[in-house]
């Protein structure tokens, strides 16, 4: 009796969370609104997964967002269960044939419905769950557990393991390329700018990498207060990587552009979180994306691209984006579509 009840309480009042990675979300706001409203039924949406009842995916699955559906499936509380919306959880969709995407959701979990279409209508969405939760009040609650597949993770270990042993390469080239001098020259200018752009009210400036945290503290008490960014430029055939901090004169909008660099090789050079606070972030962002240590940042790791990229910096033009693909996803005679 108390299963009974305990069902048909949880079939009137699922809390749902979804993930879309396509278009399939715009037919999820006319699910709230009058014609449908979808509350009457006791659905709730949640930006919590450890309050669902309900996942929704849809859109393509990548490569890249796999871990982070799984990572959300396993903070649902149990009983839990799993929709599938659009062609491209369960098909691939318009992407079928991509070299980033899987192509089907149930290839990691286990799904309850499918609501296909590209894409589906929202009463489609609507029947769905209806269906599910009348389904609901004739099994047991324990039948609803968790349920990822035993092989998931491994796929995903597998293809970062592929993206570190790309970074491992990356690595030793990089340290046979040392050896190599370093073809460039460097004029400093500083306190004086190299280049003036009156209309725009912008100076840039350069200093010696190993001045730099005096020439900004200097620029700091001189009015320019506001960091605005660390812009950088890579140079392969030249070993070096430039380095820009962009800084402002709130007072009256003028800019200074303080132009840098480090050594390919080992990109090296001292964090201003100090004198900037809000650098201490900019910096981790250039050192995941271009490999610039910055040294005695206290939270320099990952952050954009954290538990998603185990590659060589993405953003150094040396990196063959293309190449990996070619040779780990096409078997190496094909690319593209």
């Amino acid at each position: 009796m108390l299963e009974r009840i305990a069902r048909w309480a949880y079939a009137r009042s699922l809390w749902m969370i979804h993930y879309c990675s396509a278009c399939g979300a715009v037919e999820f706001p006319p699910l709230v609104m009058a014609p449908l409203d979808w509350e009457r039924y006791g659905y709730m949406p949640t930006p919590s997964p450890r309050q669902s009842d309900l996942y929704i995916g849809m859109g393509y699955l990548t490569k890249k967002t796999v871990k982070l559906v799984l990572n959300m499936y396993r903070q649902m509380p149990e009983p839990k269960l799993v929709l599938a919306g659009c062609n491209c959880t369960s098909t691939g969709g318009l992407y079928w044939d991509s070299y980033a995407t899987y192509k089907r959701l149930d290839d990691f979990i286990e799904v309850e419905g499918w609501v296909p279409g590209c894409m589906p209508m929202p009463d489609d969405y609507l029947s769905m769950i209806e269906h599910v939760r009348k389904d609901l009040g004739k099994r047991p609650l324990n039948a609803y557990v968790s349920k990822i597949k035993p092989d998931a993770f491994k796929k995903i270990s597998e293809w970062e393991e592929l993206e570190k042993q790309w970074r491992r390469e990356y690595e030793e080239k990089i340290k046979e390329d040392s050896s190599k001098p370093v073809s460039y020259e460097f004029k400093e200018t500083y306190p004086s700018c190299y280049e003036k752009d009156e209309k725009s009210k912008i100076c840039r400036t350069s200093v010696n990498p190993e001045k730099i945290r005096d020439a900004l503290v200097d620029l700091k008490n001189k009015g320019n207060v506001l960091f605005v960014n660390i812009n950088t430029v890579d140079y392969p055939d030249k070993g070096v990587i430039e380095v820009y901090y962009v800084l402002e004169n709130p007072s009256d909008g003028s800019q200074v552009w303080v132009k840098t660099y480090v050594k390919r090789a080992s990109p090296e050079i001292d964090s201003v979180h100090d004198i900037f606070p809000v650098a201490k972030y900019i910096e981790r962002e250039v050192y995941e994306f271009m490999g610039v240590v910055f040294r005695n940042n206290p939270e320099l790791k990952k952050w954009i691209l954290d538990g998603n990229w185990e590659g060589p910096p993405p953003l150094r033009k040396d990196v063959d984006t293309a190449g990996f693909v070619v040779k780990t996803m096409y078997g190496g005679y094909k690319y593209g579509r």
